[in-house]
């Protein structure tokens, strides 16, 4: 799946299937429901480790008061909650998961601060939104797009961005590229995703950016992931007939293969 483009209704069904997890199981993630890596450096629980990873990708952006940005995937909407708030920005948080843009929208939205449920890509084809963006980012979205559309990603968000805009884009990457997604992710965790390597990212963006920073945090994922496990037996524990059995082993299984890898 991750090798065709992804239309219409495959694309929303692919979504629904990746990342439409029941809130009370997201929740073990981290009181922020961050369903990506975390970001270490100084940190000492999983709490101040997403925080940090927020920070980091806000001090990327290098706003200033009162500009608008987009979050592409967004996520529950809690990093475009902490953009808006210490940003002073306008965001607009974009996502096919209308469990998250519902979720969202009833917690977090407020003047400044609004949740779309949209496929990206016809966000970028509304005259509305085309050029009118100082700023772009997007966390863990790049995988779920699929190899054959890493192009058409990056020109949807220069379409969006103004002349002098600026993108920070997120992704899980790997080493090696596979044009398909390991079988037991694809079927349980991540239907239709291939991770991205730099050497497919960058001829796909090399002629619409100038790319100014790239950085590496893909061993903050092993404490992460580590730190998601121990949660996830916690909840389980204090909710043992939320989730089947089988549901339990197939989650720990995939905490712990990728905190291997």
């Amino acid at each position: 799946l991750g090798t065709r483009r992804k239309e219409g209704s495959d694309a929303l069904g692919l979504i629904v299937r990746a990342i439409q997890l029941p809130q009370d199981l997201v929740g073990y993630l981290g009181q922020d429901d961050v369903v990506h890596v975390a970001y270490w450096k100084g940190a000492n629980t999983l709490e101040e480790a997403q925080k940090n990873k927020f920070d980091l990708i806000f001090r990327k952006l290098e706003t200033t008061p009162g500009m608008k940005v987009a979050d592409l995937g967004m996520g529950w909407g809690t990093a475009a909650a902490y953009m808006h708030e210490h940003g002073d920005v306008d965001v607009t948080g974009v996502s096919l998961s209308a469990q998250q843009v519902k979720w969202a929208t009833d917690n977090l939205s407020k003047k400044g601060l609004q949740f779309i449920w949209s496929d990206y890509r016809d966000h970028c084809e509304d005259p509305k939104h085309i050029g009118t963006y100082d700023r772009i980012y997007s966390i863990g979205m790049l995988e779920h797009v699929g190899y054959k559309n890493l192009e058409p990603f990056f020109r949807c968000v220069k379409k969006l961005l103004k002349p002098d805009g600026l993108a920070v884009i997120h992704t899980i990457g790997e080493p090696d590229f596979v044009p398909v997604s390991d079988a037991f992710l694809d079927k349980y965790i991540f239907p239709g995703a291939v991770i991205p390597t730099l050497s497919s990212v960058m001829p796909a963006v090399e002629d619409l950016f100038i790319v100014e920073d790239y950085q590496n945090i893909g061993y903050d994922y092993a404490g992460t992931l580590a730190a998601w496990d121990v949660n996830a037996k916690e909840f389980f524990k204090n909710n043992p007939k939320a989730y089947t059995p089988e549901f339990q082993r197939m989650w720990e299984y995939y905490l712990k293969m990728c905190e291997a890898l």
